[in-house]
């Protein structure tokens, strides 16, 4: 560790035993448990929005969170004498959510759920609440539809075309039919009233649940030992959704907030089904599982449902290939990028599939 980060250490009230390196930061056990310890390069007022947020979420039960350890000064940032800023936050010994796991997949799925139930009416002030509300999804499917037709135009008139842009062209009209018709049921939709009670009823989204911020716990010995292989990692048989809202409590700490704002809280649950379905090429059972093991805990309205179809039907990793095809260097596409424009135009079927069997229960 380097000399002014140990510097800035002196700021906090805890006795340091070990340290080891972590991904752009380090882990300390301390006389008061594991501490994250990092630079911190963003905002303060962002800092304590994400701190209020923990804080609501420890104040109604839900405890295991990457909470903001303060300084001796009562302050969430620590400054060494050049000005670098630190902060600190409480840590867990474990592993990030295998996302080829269903039973991980469906604690981490009612996890989410009791984050939301504890996640409204938290005590924001005008400016956090002004700065942190979602943007209009509306709005946002129909500017990337633009930008999806934008970029077809420029890919058509190039007379030679790369491997990339073939395969564009092959696959944008799928694409680009379920872009215009989820904006089209998004303009119908009960959107607006579900944003409006959100915004009212201050809720907040986690804005980024993914497997690496999904912790399973486990002992340090166990977090430690690189061959340890868990009782269960390979599923025998799923955790019963009616066993998820207690057994989550124990077996997961959520963590990183930093994108965290009001808005939508299906939002939060279509990132996760997106992400795991993608990982399992659209399987039902996977997505079924998700949505049930949420609903045991936090119950799912239609009109949330609806909307939760909506995001889903948006070809949403299709834009984002798109978007950085353009902004990028068009001379030459990794064959990185190659794949996955393949990958999701191979897998769009069986994501239909999926669509319908949701589409059936609206």
């Amino acid at each position: 560790m380097e000399d002014r980060s140990q510097e800035a250490l002196k700021s906090y009230r805890l006795k340091i035993y070990n340290i080891y390196r972590a991904r752009g930061a380090f882990l300390l056990e301390t006389d008061n448990g594991l501490k994250l310890y990092k630079c911190f390069e963003g905002s303060k007022n962002r800092a304590l929005f994400e701190h209020k947020v923990k804080e609501h979420l420890f104040q109604h039960g839900y405890y295991n969170t990457d909470l903001f350890v303060k300084t001796i000064q009562d302050d969430i940032i620590a400054e060494d004498s050049s000005g670098c800023q630190y902060i600190m936050k409480n840590w867990y010994w474990g592993e990030e959510c295998n996302l080829k796991e269903l039973s991980q997949i469906e604690l981490a799925a009612a996890n989410l759920a009791k984050l939301h139930c504890s996640l409204y009416n938290v005590d924001f002030t005008k400016e956090q609440m002004e700065y942190s509300i979602s943007s209009d999804l509306l709005e946002t499917f129909e500017k990337r539809n633009r930008e999806l037709k934008r970029v077809k135009g420029y890919i058509k008139d190039k007379r030679q075309k790369n491997e990339f842009e073939i395969s564009y062209l092959n696959y944008y009209e799928a694409f680009y039919e379920q872009g215009l018709e989820a904006a089209d049921k998004m303009a119908d939709s009960s959107y607006d009233l579900i944003m409006e009670d959100a915004i009212r009823q201050r809720k907040v989204c986690h804005g980024n649940y993914t497997y690496h911020n999904i912790i399973m716990l486990k002992n340090k010995a166990e977090a430690i030992s690189k061959a340890y292989i868990p009782p269960g990692w390979i599923n025998r048989q799923p955790i019963s959704a009616t066993d998820l809202a207690s057994s989550c409590n124990s077996m997961i700490a959520t963590t990183n907030f930093e994108k965290a704002y009001i808005g939508i809280q299906i939002s939060d649950l279509y990132q996760f089904i997106r992400k795991v379905m993608e990982k399992n090429d659209w399987d039902i059972l996977y997505g079924s599982n998700m949505i049930e093991a949420y609903d045991k805990v936090k119950t799912i309205s239609k009109e949330e449902m609806k909307i939760l179809y909506l995001l889903l039907l948006y070809p949403e990793k299709f834009w984002k290939i798109t978007n950085f095809y353009y902004n990028g260097k068009k001379a030459w596409i990794s064959s990185r990028n190659i794949q996955k424009l393949n990958s999701i135009g191979e897998q769009n079927m069986k994501k239909e599939m999926f669509l319908k069997r949701l589409q059936s229960i609206l």
